[in-house]
């Protein structure tokens, strides 16, 4: 019978290093320890390549503040160069303690993974664990011992460009996929004993509910949904031992957070459990100037220490006036140490102290096993969104016209915030149908810009690719954003596919040529019309660096395509918000919720994905309709595959509180589970649903399992309709 993922909950636990912290921090000096507190950059985040140490006798270099004990953390990868640095820390400096060495991994370091949101699509957090352990190794190997990962922004907001890099909208989910890769970046290392890295999730806290979409800016809600929704993933990092959290730039309902005691320490530390160390976004503690809540460095630095804020990323602050503050005022000395701390119990739990070198592993980079995993993940994450008369899979005896810039781009393709991907022979969609020797012509199509074709070039280039079709069984069109359009800074006030391309299109359907689209992007998009004008449309989203291969394994029917969507895909920008735990209205919506320009519904529900199978839900049984708010409800479900192809279908489960004390969602996601069907067989899927998962969050921030009639709903998607009642004493 199919397993299903559980929250865990084993917090990080300084106290088995507490005594040799204490002996450590009573030997360092003020200097010392405002040093552990300072965190270096040292590489630039665009090339990655401009390599400076600094002259040895040059003061203010990075060996000078090694030497002198200055640096508690090197933004830095490289194993010769944090090796080097390390060495530093360790023999030159005073007490020889060693440097934690920060560094962005993703969605994969050197073998790249499809972006969060589309590996979020498998709704498999243990492949995901998966995915984060060949990284943490690949990381560990390139001399990284924490990396700023995952990134757990809770989003129900498309615009923002970072939705890309989360888990979708959805809190249930993004905590399985919070802990799974925690657990998955702070794998053991047999040789040593301790984890290869720590793992920093961020960023805490709010980020993702930046308004209009644009980055930083300010992020307001009402305390019961951040509390019951958005907060829920970081408790779930909390809980699956992460190392350390990241706090976010932003305000948070009145509050920047960088300076918000009430959220680092009342709420993270005191109320989750978190007992790892925080490090401020880079150079958000001087930016607490720019939030006007600050009058200078030293203020700003005095505010975001005693709020809770443990490393100071990059801008300096706390190495230029911690020292002074310490001196000036008890309070501040008692943060510093407390900080201190923090930073040393999780060097203790790294085993940095004992093995402060990391080993190269070149066996780690990019094996053979990482690659097939990205190749199978970029698989399980595609979304068949649209298959008009049985159009996919494609027969592979047949010639197809291959359209679209994106179908040769490997940059594009790997998408956002692959910083370490190596020159390995992965393949774009172009590249994999050329070694999988299909029958093909190629043609770019469109440009990413649009103003690089005049009318003159546009109207020639079109009739090419008519010309091409007409020659072709079938048309494979690979469209979307490039991967610049998504990530930091990379709001969009427009969710549409760039027009040129859905014009490409119409042309290609008045003709009355067969198109099979592949949609690559890394946001949820409106694309109504590119659904419309496809007989098949694949969401590939930007799937990394065997996405290529990925794709045409999806499309040629060599895998029989899985993904689900975590986000809800909008019909228009403005519907935004839109998701599916909308709180329930007094006028229901399909009646009064209407736009008088545009449907209320969403062009494709969250939870949404086809395959090349055909599944019946049978029925539904729930053996213990009464149980107790401690309880755990116990459903088995009966599906059918009726297809001659096996398929791995999404078992999801979604309730209602039928009367509550105060509004609650007209559904939400509580439970689901993955079944695998032999072709033409049946399974009884089982979900055994916590009681807890059933809570509300009352208006003084309680949150309790009420008593009265609840519904369940179970089926493919967030509109399913096989519903079942229950009761909760």
């Amino acid at each position: 019978m199919p397993t299903q993922n559980h929250l865990i909950k084993a917090p990080f636990d300084p106290s088995p290093y507490a005594d040799m912290v204490e002996e450590l921090l009573n030997k360092m000096t003020v200097a010392e320890k405002v040093g552990q507190i300072n965190l270096e950059c040292v590489d630039d985040f665009e090339g990655l390549t401009e390599w400076n140490l600094g002259s040895p006798a040059e003061e203010g270099s990075i060996m000078d503040k090694l030497r002198r004990g200055c640096v508690g953390a090197v933004i830095c990868r490289g194993f010769e160069k944090n090796t080097k640095l390390q060495q530093i820390a360790v023999k030159e400096s005073r007490l020889g303690i060693p440097l934690l060495f920060g560094y962005d991994v993703i969605h994969g370091h050197r073998t790249i993974f499809p972006i969060p949101l589309g590996t979020a699509s498998t709704w498999d957090p243990s492949i995901l664990e998966k995915t984060e352990e060949f990284a943490a190794k690949e990381a560990y190997s390139d001399g990284i011992n924490w990396v700023f990962a995952p990134m757990i922004d809770l989003c129900r907001d498309p615009r923002w460009g970072r939705v890309a890099e989360g888990a979708g909208e959805d809190p249930l989910l993004a905590s399985l996929i919070a802990q799974a890769k925690v657990k998955g970046f702070q794998t053991v290392n047999p040789d040593t004993g301790y984890p290869y890295v720590a793992a920093g999730f961020k960023h805490y806290c709010g980020y993702g509910l930046s308004e209009g979409g644009r980055d930083y800016d300010a992020c307001s809600i009402n305390e019961q949904t951040l509390m019951m929704d958005y907060m829920k993933p970081y408790a779930a990092a909390v809980d699956a031992g992460a190392m350390n959290a990241m706090s976010s730039f932003n305000v948070l309902n009145g509050e920047v957070v960088t300076a918000s005691r009430y959220y680092l320490t009342e709420i993270l530390r005191e109320k989750f459990g978190f007992g790892g160390f925080v490090v401020s976004d880079y150079g958000s503690v001087a930016e607490l100037i720019e939030h006007r809540v600050a009058g200078d460095l030293k203020d700003a630095a005095s505010i975001a220490i005693t709020a809770g804020v443990d490393m100071d990323m990059a801008s300096g602050t706390y190495l230029d006036h911690c020292e002074a503050l310490y001196k000036d005022d008890s309070r501040f000395a008692e943060a510093i140490d407390e900080a201190v701390r923090r930073i040393l119990s999780v060097k203790f739990a790294l085993g940095l102290f004992e093995h402060p070198y990391n080993e190269e592993h070149p066996e780690f980079t990019a094996s053979s096993e990482s690659i097939e995993l990205a190749r199978e993940v970029a698989r399980k994450s595609a979304v068949l969104l649209e298959n008009k008369n049985g159009t996919l899979p494609l027969d592979k005896s047949k010639k197809y016209l291959l359209l679209g810039q994106l179908a040769d781009s490997l940059r594009n393709m790997i998408g956002t915030w692959a910083l370490c991907s190596p020159e390995l022979p992965h393949h774009t969609v172009k590249g994999a149908m050329e070694e999988g020797n299909y029958s093909f012509v190629y043609h770019v199509g469109y440009p990413m810009d649009e103003s690089e074709w005049d009318a003159d070039l546009r109207a020639s280039q079109f009739d090419e690719v008519l010309s091409l079709a007409d020659e072709c069984d079938g048309v494979i069109f690979v469209c979307g954003e490039p991967e610049s359009w998504s990530g930091e800074c990379s709001g969009s006030a427009t969710l549409e596919i760039p027009g040129i391309q859905t014009e490409l299109l119409r042309k290609l359907k008045e003709k009355g040529h067969r198109v099979t689209s592949v949609l690559m992007c890394g946001r949820a998009v409106a694309c109504r019309e590119i659904s419309e004008l496809s007989d098949a449309l694949l969401l590939a989203w930007h799937n990394g660096s065997e996405g290529g291969a990925a794709v045409c394994d999806c499309i040629f029917g060599d895998c029989n395509p899985s993904g689900r969507l975590p986000i809800t895909f909008p019909y228009h920008v403005g519907q935004i918000p839109i998701h599916h735990a909308l709180l329930s209205s007094g006028r229901p919506r399909e009646r009064y919720g209407r736009y008088r320009n545009c449907t209320a519904e969403p062009l494709y529900p969250f939870g949404y994905g086809l395959s090349y199978s055909e599944i019946r839900y049978n029925g539904a049984v729930i053996d213990n309709p009464t149980l107790s708010a401690d309880d755990t409800l116990r459903v088995r479900v009966e599906i059918e595959n009726l297809s001659d192809i096996p398929v791995c279908e999404t078992v999801q489960a979604y309730f209602k509180d039928n009367v509550s004390s105060v509004p609650t969602p007209e559904r939400k996601l509580c439970g689901f589970a993955k079944a695998e069907l032999a072709p033409h067989s049946k399974v009884e899927v089982a979900l055994l649903i916590p009681a807890s998962r059933f809570a509300l969050m009352t208006r003084d921030l309680r949150e309790i399992v009420e008593s009265g009639e609840f519904t369940l709903f179970i089926g493919h998607d967030s509109t399913c309709k096989l519903s079942l009642p229950f009761t909760i004493e």
